[in-house]
This record gives C-alpha cells, structure tokens and sequence, in this order.
C-alpha cells in the first residue's frame, strides 16, 4: 500500500489556524489553539466530521510568510484562523480524512505551545505556568464544549507514547468534558498511538487501525 502523496493532499486539502504570541520567560512565542483541515471548497463553518487532540502545535506555520501573529489571550479573545503550510502529521490526518470521505476536521492539543522539539516544548511549559495554554483549562472551558458541540463526528485522541507528557494525557483523561473519545490505545496509560509514527510501515498501520476502530458507517468506499 502506498501513502497518498503530500502533491496530491494538498489538491484536495487546504489548512488554516488560528496562531497567536504570548510573553513566555521573558520572550514571546507562537502559539496555536485549533487547527483546521478543509476539503477545498467547504467552510470552517461547517460543523467538524471529526475532532482529533494531540500534544502540541509542530511545525504548521502560517502560509503568509509576513503574517504579524497578534499577541492575543484565547480566554478572552477570538484568534483569527489564517491559512497554513500543512506539517507531515496533517498530510497523515488527510488520508484518513480521503479514506472516510470527510470535509472539516479539527485539531485540538494538549498544550497550544508550538515547537517540533518534545524538550524545547516542555522548556516553555514549565515556564508557561501563569498562561491559559492548554483548551483544557476551566477558564477555556466553553472554547473546548464549542468545538466538541459542533463536531458530528469521532473525537480522536492520539498525543503518543513519549513518557514525558504523561502528566498532560491524564489530565486530558480525568476532563470531564471528554467522555467520548476513541483512539488506538497503546498498552501502557496514559498513552494513545501518534498518528505519524517513524516508519511508513506503522503509518499505514495506523490509518488501517483508526478507520477499523472507527467503523465504516461513513467511509468513502469509492
């Protein structure tokens, strides 16, 4: 089996997110809080086939290289969604999104803390204590209830098996507002399997193992 190619994804898929900058250990840094993967021609106004929460932002960027990203609080404030480059774990989230036939998915994290880098990531997190970073904070409550009241469909949880974020996952698991979720468990809690692992072999795993676990009430067996 062969993985669609990113060429052909990005013909299909378009992504826009909503970034933002706050003042961290004396320095600002990027930030995303919902992400969002539109089949072209179809609206971030529609309501989301599906949710999936990961760990953080990676290397998705704004599209427009001289985008300004506002020093905004998403406690408080509506960040705007640009368009933006797709990362390798989106173009994952793509063929599973062709293999279902879905339009809208959304991408929710643990922590909006952009950084490819797991050490670098929790660096800032450890200094990022008087932020509301992560969607599942109590002051951010009605943003998460938001996004889970207008998704129709699976909310996907795959934030990994790095030991490092144990902590993150199981307070995702003890949140009260995920009682639904479904995800490819990994033997040890709190963990879930990553969509985009290391070898194309487990990533086709992967996307066998989510849409078996999924069902096919609404593949796209065409």
């Amino acid at each position: 089996m062969e993985l669609t190619s990113k060429a052909e994804l990005s013909r299909v898929f378009r992504v826009e997110a909503s970034f933002y900058k706050r003042k961290v250990g004396g320095e600002y840094i990027t930030l995303r809080n919902q992400a969002r993967i539109l089949r072209k021609g179809y609206s971030g106004t529609i309501p989301s086939d599906a949710v999936v929460m990961m760990v953080n932002p990676g290397s998705c960027n704004a599209s427009d290289k001289n985008y300004n990203i506002p020093i905004m609080n998403p406690v408080t404030d509506s960040i705007p969604f640009v368009e933006a480059n797709s990362d390798q774990t989106q173009e994952q989230l793509m063929r599973l999104m062709e293999k279902r036939g879905w339009n809208h998915l959304v991408i929710i994290n643990l922590s909006d803390i952009c950084s490819g880098n797991i050490d670098v990531f929790l660096s800032y997190y450890n200094k990022a204590k008087g932020i509301c970073h992560s969607i599942l904070s109590s002051n951010r409550e009605n943003e998460l209830k938001t996004v889970i009241n207008n998704n129709y469909g699976p909310f996907i949880v795959a934030w990994g098996t790095n030991n490092k974020i144990s902590n993150l996952a199981k307070c995702a698991l003890e949140n009260s507002n995920l009682n639904s979720i479904v995800g490819l468990k990994h033997k040890k809690y709190p963990y879930y399997l990553h969509p985009r692992p290391p070898l194309k072999i487990d990533r086709i795993a992967w996307l066998h193992n989510i849409n078996t676990l999924l069902g096919d009430q609404d593949e796209n067996t065409g």
